[in-house]
């Protein structure tokens, strides 16, 4: 059976995973309750023999892969720049002639 490591806060510990006997006493720090598996900061609880997530969600946010724009939102974006520069650039002009 595979026992699962959480460290002295109870933080569960990816990759200190044992494969021990089902009769084998199970050492400190290790539980037999496996982790959940889509967990970032899992924590386990001896007296309820439970884990939770622990991780706030900016944490959780801020692993998440932002989206590549695709190419029209590129161009798109580039667009509104280029025609707000004309703007000005028009204006500026306009401006000046008028003096």
């Amino acid at each position: 059976m595979w026992i699962y490591k959480y460290d002295d806060q109870f933080i569960y510990m990816p990759g200190e995973e044992l494969n021990v006997n089902d009769n084998d006493v199970i050492p400190e720090n290790y539980t037999e309750i496996p982790p959940p598996i889509e967990s970032y900061i899992a924590k386990y609880d001896p007296r309820t023999r439970k884990w939770k997530e622990t991780a706030s969600q900016n944490y959780i946010d801020s692993l998440k892969v932002k989206p590549v724009p695709s190419d029209l939102e590129l161009l798109k974006k580039q667009n509104a720049l280029l025609s707000k520069q004309l703007t000005q650039l028009l204006a500026k002009q306009k401006g000046e002639a008028s003096e």
